[in-house]
């Protein structure tokens, strides 16, 4: 009998107590992490071509990068996760890169992309208001050249010293 006092769900990754069945966004049964790692291991291994490069499609903090490295590949891309450059000497801050096959690349973005937009459905309402001209915060109507937004103070560009 298991002692693990979490389960995951296998699609997106997402934590829940044991006691809890089902994933509330995917609808999917959840699974012990031991149940999990123990069907990846029985998985083949994705085949990865021997010319093709990996690069990196996120950079962040260790947490997250090993979440979004185990959401990919419980989903059938090939991910592993690298140091940020720096990060050998210590001048990274903690930072990792996720890091998946050039080929596999463009649809692992996607893929990470539709699960933030799923997990946060708000991402798609900001990125809406951005593209129609609006605060992407709240919605206020802002205009092009706009450094700030003169209803919530969100600073719509990043300036460079």
């Amino acid at each position: 009998m298991s002692t693990t006092k979490i389960k995951l769900c296998p699609k997106c990754g997402s934590e829940y107590y044991a006691h809890i069945a089902t994933c509330a966004d995917c609808g999917v049964p959840l699974k012990t992490p031991e149940e999990i790692e123990k069907e990846r291991n029985n998985k083949p291994a994705v085949p990865v071509q021997p010319d093709d490069e990996w690069v990196p499609i996120r950079e962040g903090g260790k947490e997250i990068v090993m979440e979004l490295s185990r959401l990919l590949a419980s989903n059938s891309f090939s991910a592993k996760i690298g140091l940020a450059p720096g990060c050998s000497t210590g001048k990274c801050g903690g930072k990792y890169l996720l890091l998946t096959t050039k080929s596999e690349a463009h649809a692992a973005h996607d893929f990470i992309e539709e699960y933030y937009t799923q997990k946060h459905p708000e991402i798609k309402t900001s990125q809406e208001w951005a593209l129609q001209g609006k605060c992407p915060a709240c919605g206020y109507a802002v205009s092009p050249d706009a450094k700030e937004c003169p209803d919530c103070g969100l600073s719509l560009m990043v300036e460079h010293p």
